[in-house]
C-alpha cells in the first residue's frame, strides 16, 4: 500500500489536487445527507441549511467527547442505530477521498524540495495512517451501533487520534508548500 500511495503522491498536479478536493465535497455532502436523521434527532428541530452541515454526532466533532457522552449519545438515537449503521458506509469514500487530498498536496507540497527518503516516506505514511484510524474508528462505531460491543472507552482516543493525524498531515503539506514557494 505505502509504495502505491508513493505514486499517487509523486504524481500530484495541481489538476489531480482540485479533483480530489472536489470528491472530499461531494463525499462530505454524501455523509451529511446519509447522517441526517440522526444529526435531526440530536436537534431540538429541524436544522436550517449550513447548521445542518454541523455535524452533532460525537465522532465527527473535532473538539472531542467522552465515553460517557458517547454513550449519551447512543441513548438519544435509539431505534436509528440502524439507520446510524448503515450511514458508516458513507463514511468509506469520504475516507479515500481525504486521504487521496492529503496525498496529492503531500506531492505537491515537496516537489523539488531536498527531502531524504525517511522525511518523504513520514509524508505518505501521516494520511495512510489518518485512513487506517478511521477505519478503525468506523468498525468500533459498528460495534456500538449494532449493540455487540462497548467500545465508548476507546472511541474517543481513536477519534483524536484521527484528528490529530489529518491535521498533522495536512499543516506539514502547508508548511512545506510555503517552503517551496519562498525556495522559489
Amino acid at each position: 500500500m505505502p509504495a502505491a500511495a508513493e505514486r499517487l503522491a509523486g504524481a500530484a498536479t495541481p489538476a489531480r489536487l482540485a479533483v480530489a478536493l472536489g470528491a472530499v465535497a461531494a463525499a462530505f455532502l454524501l455523509n451529511a445527507c446519509a447522517n441526517l436523521p440522526v444529526e435531526q434527532a440530536l436537534r431540538a428541530g429541524d436544522c436550517q441549511w449550513l447548521d445542518c452541515l454541523r455535524p452533532r454526532r460525537p465522532e465527527a466533532r473535532h473538539a472531542g467527547y467522552s465515553a460517557a457522552e458517547f454513550r449519551d449519545f447512543l441513548a438519544a438515537i435509539g431505534p436509528l442505530r440502524r439507520q446510524a449503521l448503515w450511514a458508516l458506509v458513507t463514511d468509506l469514500p469520504l475516507i479515500a477521498a481525504i486521504t487521496a487530498a492529503l496525498l496529492t498536496a503531500a506531492g505537491l507540497a515537496t516537489r523539488g524540495l531536498p527531502l531524504s527518503e525517511r522525511n518523504g516516506r513520514i509524508l505518505v505514511l501521516l494520511p495512510l495512517a489518518f485512513a487506517a484510524t478511521d477505519l478503525a474508528e468506523d468498525i468500533l462505531l459498528a460495534a456500538a451501533y449494532a449493540a455487540v460491543a462497548d467500545p465508548a472507552g476507546a472511541l474517543p482516543w481513536i477519534s483524536a487520534l484521527k484528528f490529530g493525524l489529518l491535521v498533522a498531515s495536512a499543516l506539514l503539506s502547508i508548511v512545506l508548500g510555503l517552503a517551496r514557494a519562498v525556495q522559489n
